[in-house]
C-alpha cells in the first residue's frame, strides 16, 4: 500500500507539472505588451524607440519579436540617415566661392543621398513585410499600428522627403557652380563673392542664387528630420 500511495503521489505531481507547463501565458503577455506600447506612445518621441529591458522582454514574451520589427527598422534608418548628416554640412553655404569650391562634394553628396535613400526604402519594405506577417489579436493590432505609424511609417516618409530636398539643394548648387565655370572670363571671385562683368550675367546668376536661397526653409526641415532619424551625433575619435 505504501508503494501504491508513493506511485499515486508521483503521478499526481507529474500531472501538476504537466499542467503548469501547458498554462497559456499569451493573455498576460498580450496585456503587458499593450500596456508597454501605450506607455511608449505617451513618451515625447518614438524616434528612437526605447529598447526592451530584460523584465519587459520577459513580460511580453513572444510579442518581443513584433517589437523588434520596429526597432530593427529604426536601427537601419539611423544608418541611412548618418551619411545624410554629412551632406547637411556640405550644403551649409555662405558664398558663391564656397559653392564653386565644393562642386565635387555636391556630386558626391547626390550619390550618397541616392544610395542611402535606397537603403531606407529597402528597410521600410522589410519592416512592412514583417508587419504584414504578424497575426496580432484584434485588441492589440490598433495599438501596435499606432506605434508603427509613428515609429516607422512617418519618420521613413520624413527622411525620404529630406533626402529629396537635400538632393535638390545639391543639384541647384551644382547649377550655380557650372554657371560660374561656364563664364569664368566674366565672373571674378574675390573673397568668395562674385563680381560679374555684365548686368545680364549678373541677373542670370542672381536667378540661380535666388532659387538656391528659396530652399532654405526646406533645408531646415530636412535638417530636423535627418537629426531625429540619425540620433545624437557621435564625437570624432
Amino acid at each position: 500500500m505504501a508503494l501504491l500511495r508513493a506511485c499515486l503521489l508521483g503521478l499526481a505531481t507529474a500531472s501538476m507539472l504537466l499542467l503548469a507547463a501547458c498554462v497559456n501565458k499569451e493573455p498576460q503577455e498580450r496585456a503587458a505588451f499593450i500596456q508597454l506600447l501605450q506607455s511608449r506612445m505617451n513618451s515625447a518621441s518614438l524616434v528612437p524607440l526605447a529598447g526592451l529591458s530584460e523584465p519587459e522582454k520577459e513580460a511580453v514574451g513572444g510579442y518581443a519579436d513584433a517589437y523588434e520589427v520596429i526597432t530593427d527598422f529604426q536601427q537601419a534608418m539611423a544608418k541611412a540617415a548618418a551619411p545624410m548628416r554629412d551632406v547637411l554640412a556640405v550644403e551649409t553655404l555662405r558664398s558663391v566661392g564656397e559653392i564653386v569650391e565644393r562642386r565635387a562634394r555636391f556630386e558626391a553628396a547626390r550619390k550618397t543621398l541616392a544610395e542611402n535613400a535606397a537603403r531606407l526604402q529597402d528597410a521600410r519594405a522589410r519592416a512592412d513585410q514583417a508587419r504584414a506577417a504578424l497575426a496580432l489579436p484584434p485588441d492589440l493590432a490598433p495599438v501596435y499600428d499606432g506605434v508603427y505609424d509613428e515609429a516607422v511609417s512617418a519618420p521613413a516618409a520624413d527622411l525620404m522627403e529630406a533626402a529629396s530636398k537635400l538632393d535638390a539643394v545639391a543639384r541647384d548648387a551644382l547649377g550655380v557652380a557650372d554657371f560660374v565655370a561656364a563664364h569664368a572670363g566674366d565672373i571674378l571671385l574675390a573673397d568668395g563673392q562674385a563680381r560679374v562683368a555684365t548686368p545680364t550675367l549678373q541677373q542670370e546668376l542672381n536667378l540661380r542664387l535666388q532659387g538656391l536661397n528659396a530652399q532654405s526653409d526646406g533645408l531646415e526641415r530636412a535638417r530636423a528630420a535627418v537629426s531625429q532619424a540619425a540620433g545624437p551625433a557621435r564625437d570624432a575619435p
